[in-house]
């Protein structure tokens, strides 16, 4: 299936310029193919192990805008009783349920604008679940929940607040049944799969994805997605890989120098160290001649409270 009449970019004026507002808030590839809701039910199906046929049993509630330092959820939809949150990472992020914690609570402030918190009656919520399909380079187990709670700096045994997101490594050869059951899963892996290849022989990122976009449409995969876009999904992935490139050299700078301010402290507590043993070695020899605290400070030039705190510590050592 291809995306609904408004994500058409390559023949529609307005969209494009949609498209370059999304991507002020990171608008992906992914995004991007699971909002057309015939895929987003594959996706469903294949998740849930349901067969629903009706894309227009789908509500999707996915939020417009950046909800907090630049960051906008993938995918929200309402599902007869459910409220479902799908996510796509790249890069291992352990703060997935951070992030879905601040999204449901924006989503569901949507959902329930009409009602009244202060009346008696009980307001009825969709059941929310969160998923997270990754397929970055750092290695995952298949399947894993992560938790809120992790976060918290006191553990307790029944965490007050609690949220749990299902992450999925859709890698090459993980969860293979999984991309079976969802055609439009298994197309996008496999044409993010042929880039990081082609990438690694040499490729500029660009002529990766090109190639990696004719060689898709040659056999099969995504074939009338590309076909109909393909200007438009070259230029949007190659966005996608500066915003990750651009992250990834901010997290290195930032390591980096808290390496080299590491390294500086770890001299300047040498150093410290080195002088109070020259210190103590000499308040030794002065002790053991018979001289008093006061002369000895004077000699060392430092304060007698300095002169004590080096003699216990010579005490101590001795013990």
């Amino acid at each position: 299936s291809l995306p609904k009449k408004e994500v058409k970019l390559n023949t529609n004026t307005k969209h494009k310029e949609e498209l370059s507002a999304n991507r002020n808030y990171k608008d992906t590839i992914f995004r991007w193919l699971f909002s057309d809701k015939e895929n987003l039910l594959s996706l469903y199906n294949a998740i849930s192990g349901k067969h629903y046929e009706d894309p227009e049993a789908l509500t999707i509630v996915t939020l417009k805008n950046a909800v907090y330092m630049g960051m906008k959820n993938d995918i929200a939809f309402v599902l007869e009783t459910g409220l479902y949150l799908y996510e796509h990472q790249s890069t291992v992020n352990p703060n997935m349920p951070l992030r879905d914690l601040i999204y449901v609570t924006t989503v569901l402030q949507g959902i329930i604008r009409d009602e009244d918190l202060y009346s008696s009656k009980l307001i009825k919520l969709p059941t929310p679940r969160f998923v997270v399909f990754y397929n970055g380079t750092e290695p995952q187990p298949h399947k894993q929940i992560l938790r809120l709670s992790d976060a918290y700096k006191n553990k307790t045994e029944n965490p007050e607040l609690e949220l749990m997101v299902t992450q999925y490594n859709v890698n090459p050869s993980y969860n293979e049944e999984l991309k079976r059951r969802c055609p439009e899963l298994d197309g996008y892996i496999k044409y993010v799969e042929k880039t990081r290849k082609y990438h690694k022989t040499g490729m500029t990122y660009e002529e990766a994805v090109k190639k990696s976009v004719d060689e898709c449409i040659e056999e099969g995969i995504l074939k009338e997605f590309f076909v109909k876009n393909k200007a438009e999904v070259i230029s949007m992935t190659i966005f996608e890989y500066d915003e990750e490139e651009h992250m990834r050299l901010e997290r290195e700078e930032q390591y980096r120098k808290g390496e080299e301010a590491g390294e500086a402290r770890g001299i300047e507590i040498g150093e410290a160290r080195g002088i109070n043993e020259g210190l103590k070695n000499q308040i030794r020899k002065k002790l053991a001649k018979g001289k008093a605290i006061p002369q000895i400070a004077d000699e060392v030039e430092e304060t007698e409270e300095k002169v004590l705190e080096l003699i216990k510590e010579i005490e101590t050592e001795q013990v």
